[in-house]
């Protein structure tokens, strides 16, 4: 039964095409458990391939079908304690750095070509078609419908429009930096070949289910269908100041007595300067 169950694995994986696989050796599944058995192969057979397209270094299929044969039979090389500590630090320490250098070199290739130009971020473009030049997206916040395919360095589609005959839109700042800026070096009606730097793409994390991994180069090709600019608002006007009534206050009684106090105070040393001068006059005459 293990032998069995290794042989229908080689088969699916070597092949790296599981329905193809189906159709051209003629499987037949003449039950419930027989399609059990090769669902389950594809389905492990799916996630190995998602795996090694996110690995900078390629498998020993060899290898990998005696680790899984020895397993099964109980006489692995490597104690499962060892197996998850080596694969934690290979997957996020180790295969994370050699796909940053990767790309850095991947990138640098392309740039070479003819027709290629690079941005100041690290965006490595070739323009297909400028499309309509009195019309390009300017802000973050316009919408574009656009079609277009994105591949890993080794030629994998991860995603495409045009496999799905459908167009999709949206706004700029939804997108990956890489390609919200590479979609403003076009106009409406172009097509851009883009490549993308892991800063300006999924860096770390990755996406897609793990088939994009951590750090990887990315390749867009992209039509620009059509743009829906962002209504500018019109800035809005400062309201005029209200015009406002001084309001004088009439003086309270104890401050009109104050006041009336206050002024005889200053009367009183006028009058008696007249009293007092009106003598000295006389004296002359």
């Amino acid at each position: 039964m293990k032998r069995t169950i290794i042989t229908l694995l080689s088969l699916l994986l070597l092949s790296l095409g599981f329905a193809e696989a189906q159709n051209s050796r003629g499987v037949q599944l003449k039950s419930d458990v027989d399609t059990l058995a090769y669902a389950l192969g594809s389905d492990f057979g799916l996630s190995l391939h998602k795996i090694t397209n996110t690995l900078e270094d390629d498998i020993d299929l060899e290898l990998f079908f005696r680790g899984v044969n020895d397993y099964l039979e109980g006489k692995s090389a490597l104690g499962q304690s060892t197996v998850r500590d080596f694969l934690q630090t290979y997957i996020n320490e180790v295969n994370p750095k050699k796909a940053q250098l990767n790309a850095q070199d991947y990138l640098k290739e392309i740039a070479k070509q003819e027709g290629v130009k690079r941005t100041d971020s690290g965006l490595v473009y070739e323009i297909v078609i400028p499309g309509n030049r009195n019309k390009h997206a300017t802000l973050d916040t316009d919408l574009v419908r656009i079609n277009y395919e994105g591949k890993l360095r080794n030629g994998t589609v991860f995603d495409s429009t045009f496999e799905r005959n459908e167009s999709e839109q949206f706004a700029l700042n939804q997108l990956i930096r890489g390609l919200a800026e590479g979609i403003k070096l076009i106009g409406e009606g172009g097509v851009i070949k883009l490549w993308i730097p892991p800063h300006l793409g999924y860096g770390r994390r990755g996406i897609y289910g793990g088939i994009v991994g951590p750090n990887q180069a990315l390749a867009y090709t992209i039509t620009l269908i059509s743009i829906t600019p962002t209504p500018i608002p019109e800035p809005e006007l400062e309201p005029e100041p209200e015009a406002t009534e001084e309001v004088v206050s009439e003086p309270t009684v104890e401050e009109q007595s104050s006041t009336t106090a206050a002024t005889e105070v200053a009367e009183a040393p006028v009058e008696e300067a007249v009293a007092e001068s009106e003598p000295a006059a006389q004296s002359q005459e």
